[in-house]
């Protein structure tokens, strides 16, 4: 009976000390998605600067006229 628990206790700690090691799936899944967020908020900064470009350039057109 002793022999079982000794092997139980040696699983567990084998268990645990893999599970440390282990990377986390959920941290990469978090990194993934800040760096999807923020090349998203670079290329929407990028389209509003060039559609502000483009209005001015309307409103210059219009003002010509």
């Amino acid at each position: 009976m002793g022999f079982i628990i000794l092997i139980l206790i040696i699983i567990g700690l084998l268990t645990l000390a893999i599970s440390f090691f282990k990377k986390d799936r959920i941290k990469q899944l978090e990194k993934q998605i800040e760096d999807n967020s923020i090349t998203m908020m670079q290329e929407l900064y990028k389209v509003k600067k060039k559609v502000r470009i483009l209005e001015e350039e309307v409103m210059l057109e219009e003002r010509d006229k």
